[in-house]
């Protein structure tokens, strides 16, 4: 009942202060214009931070007062506060505010809040502020677009609390759920569209209270090493993976990282065509995916959590990397091209060597997980002294015959059934001379036959998985309903299917297609990488009253001009415009002759 009353008081705290901030605000001319670097679009009241700062030290001092231990803590995170409230008032150079977090966060590690799991001051120190400095600006960066910021901080701080009960620290958990409460009540008036902004006053307390809370939280009773490393960070992965992501593609065009930009991975959905709203909520939904699996720790072994937890990492670099990737046309109006022949070679470089050290990551965790899963009551000593003994020459093997077979020759956008075939036998392969060379040496005395059949299927998915991610999260994300113009395109044979993947790929175009139409009576209600083929043209008018399109493209490269003519009639009488693609797309494989039939 307690926990529900903290929950309770923050949130009715700081949803009755955070309208009177906004007035106050108002009158105060603390107001933020639209600015080519910001998304907002209207004059909106900034300072909302103090409405959920002033309910959170209520709820702070009500629970443990002015205890020692965590006195500090706030009075870190109400300097913070007030470094970012000066900063919106008057502003700060970049500089000089990095130094007044430094600052700040020295006064709590000095007051013996920091990284205990390290026993040498030299690295514990750096460390700590690593954390503190970087997690304060990391929620300071991604408070970008309207409730993202408060959102990710109520689930982390949601997590974290259900994290620090479930180790017997009562007091950081109550705190955090307090944290949580008061980041819930001002969402009500930041959630798109957002009336009032919390301003740097906010965010930075946000992340400097979050990540000393997790210092004295899951760094100080967490039972195992891994999950020490581990949970703070998937708790806290989407604000961290969002400041790395935007860290080093701006690095990467020669941008500084204080500057403020529109690139960050909530920008990049919405450009790819999702609504503010979907885009927020689909980031909830990741750091809410994260957060779970770091509340689920317990329940299996620290190096399975690590393994997973690692997984998850990759599958996150991917969607990042897809992010940072994709239609470049559609991002031009962020991005300044970095187009140095150094740059270039420097990203390809780096591209390769990523992809190796990943690889190499999941063949140790697929050979990990095949003897987990083999041995399921645990890696007897026996058996764990036989993984660690053979792990080298399975990596050795499999990276280099993963060369051989030309894996890091491929652009990741465009792999296929090729690709597949050529990781399939590569694995397969591999696994054979691996199991020889044992047969060899050992005649396979103590080692399971079974966990080189698990390793080897484990290893094909991973891998597999890895290389495809880019083309399936392409071909998922771009098939996604957006607000652009609604098409249909007339034939469902290969050249509507060429149309369909242009469009899909060139998003600057600006067609969401509705479905197809096609005479063959075979093709009603199939699919094309999932668009139905919805009727024939006699069928048209249907359609288009059914999917509100608003233009037809043909995509057959050569008709009758009987056919010419009905299409066109048909299109007439549904009160649509039809085209050839490639007038369209110029640039489109798909060529036809004159189609003067379709204009009259």
């Amino acid at each position: 009942m307690k926990y529900f009353l903290v929950l309770t008081s923050a949130i009715a705290v700081s949803a009755i202060l955070t309208p009177l901030v906004r007035r106050l605000a108002l009158q105060c001319g603390a107001i933020v214009q639209p600015r080519g670097d910001r998304w907002h679009r209207s004059p909106t009241p900034v300072l909302g931070g103090i409405a959920f700062v002033c309910a959170y030290t209520a709820v702070h001092l009500l629970l443990v007062g002015l205890d020692h231990q965590y006195r500090w803590l706030l009075v870190g995170g109400l300097l913070m506060s007030g470094l970012g409230l000066y900063d919106d008032l008057r502003g700060l150079a970049p500089q000089a505010k990095f130094i007044g977090q430094i600052i700040i966060a020295g006064i709590l590690i000095g007051s013996g809040t920091m990284v205990e799991i390290v026993p040498w001051p030299v690295i514990a120190y750096p460390l700590s502020f690593l954390w503190l400095v970087g997690l304060t600006n990391a929620f300071n960066l991604i408070d970008n677009i309207d409730g993202l910021s408060a959102g990710i901080a109520a689930i982390s701080a949601s997590a974290l609390s259900l994290f620090s009960l479930d180790g017997g620290n009562s007091s950081v958990g109550m705190l955090s759920l307090g944290l949580a409460g008061a980041s819930i009540g001002f969402l009500f008036y930041n959630f798109n569209p957002a009336r009032i902004f919390m301003g740097d006053c906010g965010s930075m307390f946000l992340g400097f209270m979050l990540a000393g809370l997790s210092l004295s939280g899951t760094w100080r009773h967490a039972s195992s090493l891994f999950v020490t490393l581990l949970a703070p960070v998937l708790i806290l992965s989407i604000p961290i993976f969002d400041t790395a992501f935007v860290t080093v593609t701006r690095k990467l065009r020669g941008q500084p990282v204080s500057q403020g930009g529109r690139d960050h991975l909530s920008h990049r959905l919405v450009l790819l065509g999702f609504s503010e709203k979907k885009t927020v909520l689909i980031l909830y939904g990741l750091s809410a995916v994260c957060a779970l699996g770091a509340l689920f720790f317990n329940a299996v072994s620290p190096l399975v959590f690590a393994a997973v937890a690692f997984l998850f990492c990759v599958g996150l670099f991917y969607f990042c990397v897809y992010l940072g990737s994709a239609h470049a046309a559609r991002t031009a109006d962020i991005q300044q091209e970095y187009t140095g022949k150094q740059a270039h070679a420097l990203r390809v470089n780096a591209q390769r060597f990523i992809e190796i050290f990943i690889d190499l990551a999941l063949i140790a965790i697929a050979y990990f997980l095949a003897y987990v899963i083999r041995f399921e009551s645990g890696l007897p000593g026996l058996q764990l002294t036989y993984f660690i003994s053979t792990l080298p020459l399975v990596m050795v093997v499999k990276i280099t015959l993963f060369y051989c077979f030309g894996l890091y020759q491929t652009i990741w956008r465009h792999v296929g059934v090729r690709d597949f075939i050529n990781i399939l036998k590569a694995v397969v392969l591999s696994t054979l001379i691996i199991m020889a060379l044992i047969l060899m040496y050992t005649r396979f005395e103590f080692f399971s036959r079974t966990v080189f059949v698990i390793d080897a299927m484990l290893c094909l998915l991973l891998v597999s998985g890895a290389h495809f991610s880019l083309r399936v999260l392409r071909e998922y994300l771009e098939s996604q309903p957006r607000d652009n113009r609604r098409v249909l395109l007339i034939g469902a044979g290969d050249a509507g299917e060429m149309a369909l993947r242009e469009i899909r790929n060139n998003p600057g175009l600006k067609f969401q297609v509705a479905g197809f139409v096609d005479d063959d009576p075979f093709k009603r209600n199939r699919k094309i990488h999932g668009v139905k083929v919805l009727g024939t043209v006699a069928d048209i008018a249907a359609v288009v009253e059914k999917t509100r399109a608003r233009e037809a493209f043909v995509t057959i490269s050569a008709l009758p001009t009987d056919d010419l003519a009905r299409i066109s009639q048909a299109c007439r009488e549904a009160g649509i415009e039809c085209k050839w693609f490639h007038e369209i797309v110029p640039t489109s494989p798909l060529q036809s002759k004159d189609f003067q039939g379709l204009r009259s």
